[in-house]
């Protein structure tokens, strides 16, 4: 269920890393450097006990350039997290845009979530650099929580978010930070099993890899 959580005041936004909310960019704004996202948001509740988030993928504004030619081939994949409560929320992915640092989309994506799980919920927007040879190349993540989303409203909200850069894993170390929410930590602790168990499967493999040489 929601627990405690409630919808903020619009007075106690903010567009700090820290943060989980999204904003309007506004002068005050603090620029990251990593560029911004445009989109639209929405939350629409059914009767059924599930919700439609409606996201508007309007496009993404001063980028990094990753590539050699000073561009970057940049798509944003979407995703509902905690996972391990939204598991029908599949991850979406937009379109590449080629060679831009300034890319538009106007792709609509939908995800249908479970009414008494909405305070629970983030919102991740990640923009990769694609690369046709090796692995994507990460830009930067916005995040939103869904319980600053206005529900039921006829009009979906134009949100600017800033694009961070985290050094790793960000999301999970912003969710620590929220010791008293008791989901927060399940998804924490389930993460980090799962991080700890493929650094003791890579281990293992190194160490047999070495066995192998040194009997040869």
């Amino acid at each position: 269920g929601c627990g405690h959580y409630g919808t903020p005041a619009d007075g106690n936004r903010r567009s700090d890393h820290t943060s989980l909310q999204g904003t309007e960019r506004g002068e005050g704004e603090k620029s990251t450097g990593a560029g911004v996202i445009d989109l639209k948001l929405s939350l629409k509740e059914r009767r059924d006990g599930k919700a439609i988030l409606f996201a508007k993928l309007l496009g993404a504004r001063e980028l990094i350039a990753l590539d050699t030619n000073g561009k970057s081939d940049p798509f944003i994949q979407l995703q509902v997290v905690p996972h391990h409560l939204f598991p029908d929320c599949e991850l979406k992915l937009s379109t590449v845009k080629k060679s831009t640092l300034d890319p538009m989309y106007n792709e609509m994506f939908e995800f249908i979530i479970p009414q008494d799980q909405i305070c629970n919920g983030v919102l991740v927007l990640s923009v990769y650099d694609y690369d046709f040879i090796s692995a994507n190349d990460f830009e930067g993540e916005a995040m939103v929580r869904l319980t600053d989303l206005p529900r039921n409203s006829e009009q979906h909200v134009k949100w600017t978010m800033a694009l961070h850069r985290p050094k790793k894993d960000s999301i999970y170390k912003i969710l620590e930070g929220r010791i008293n929410d008791k989901v927060a930590m399940k998804f924490v602790e389930i993460r980090k099993k799962a991080m700890e168990a493929e650094d003791f499967k890579l281990e293992n493999e190194n160490s047999s890899g070495a066995q192998k040489s040194h009997k040869s």
